[in-house]
């Protein structure tokens, strides 16, 4: 009983004279990971704006003067304008960022610094790049028509577009959102519409090789998965839907 409770007193001695010599020897190769990006000046931030690149070495956010307002990048300012669409939009490699803003009666959207195309409107939260951060969409609107604008080029005009439906395929090379005319909804890809319907619900997913595209629609009070422009059963309702 005493030799058992003697060698784990020198067990626990041991364990206990190693652990700072543990410590000391690692202390050295430890990485210090806190940098400071950007100060904030807090009294003229707009705290819903503020927003950090996916690689988290920039920060945005949108600051006012008494009448005025800008973007901040990285604590440097950037032209002012009389208004913003929304906050700032970092591309998926962190070197991009795009942001919709009013200038009198016009709104446009600001790419990389440089102003597009002036319209009456730029639609809230559409402004997205593409996977490979190389290609930039968003829904503009030109009286009380509204249309996709890609690269900045104008795709056909309709009566909505479908807020949050604007998505490029993970290759990069395909556009598909959800469009309105007059009563009918319908999905339009790379510019080719599909077949209209009650209703388009809020998914609309590319398989993950961009070679197919599905979504939720509805005729009457009964829903359905399209795939591929196929109509699958209907149903009272569906919940969820995702690619292998």
């Amino acid at each position: 009983m005493f030799k058992k409770f003697e060698v784990l007193c020198v067990a626990v001695f041991l364990v206990f004279i190693s652990t700072p010599a543990f410590a000391q020897e690692q202390s050295p190769n430890r990485e210090i990971s806190e940098k400071l990006i950007v100060q904030i000046d807090f009294s003229s931030w707009i705290r819903e704006s503020f927003r950090v690149s996916p690689n988290s070495k920039h920060v945005a956010y949108v600051a006012r003067t008494s009448n005025k307002g800008f973007v901040v990048i990285d604590g440097k300012g950037e032209k002012q304008y009389d208004n913003f669409e929304s906050a700032p939009v970092f591309s998926p490699d962190s070197k991009r960022m795009a942001y919709g803003a009013q200038a009198g009666n016009k709104w446009f959207v600001i790419i990389d610094g440089k102003e597009e195309k002036q319209y009456d409107g730029i639609a809230k939260g559409t402004l997205i790049f593409s996977p490979d951060s190389k290609r930039m969409a968003y829904a503009a609107k030109a009286g009380n028509k509204t249309f996709i604008v890609v690269d900045g080029k104008e795709e056909k005009q309709y009566d909505g577009v479908g807020e949050g439906s604007l998505l490029f395929s993970p290759d990069s090379k395909q556009v598909a959102y959800a469009a309105q005319a007059g009563n009918k909804t319908f999905i339009v890809v790379d510019g080719k519409e599909e077949k209209q319907y009650d209703g388009i619900g809020g998914s609309l997913l590319f398989s993950p090789d961009s070679k197919r595209v599905a979504y939720t629609a509805w005729i009457r009070n009964k829903t359905f998965i399209v795939i591929d422009g196929k109509e699958e059963k209907q149903y009272d309702g569906i919940a969820l839907f995702i690619f292998s």
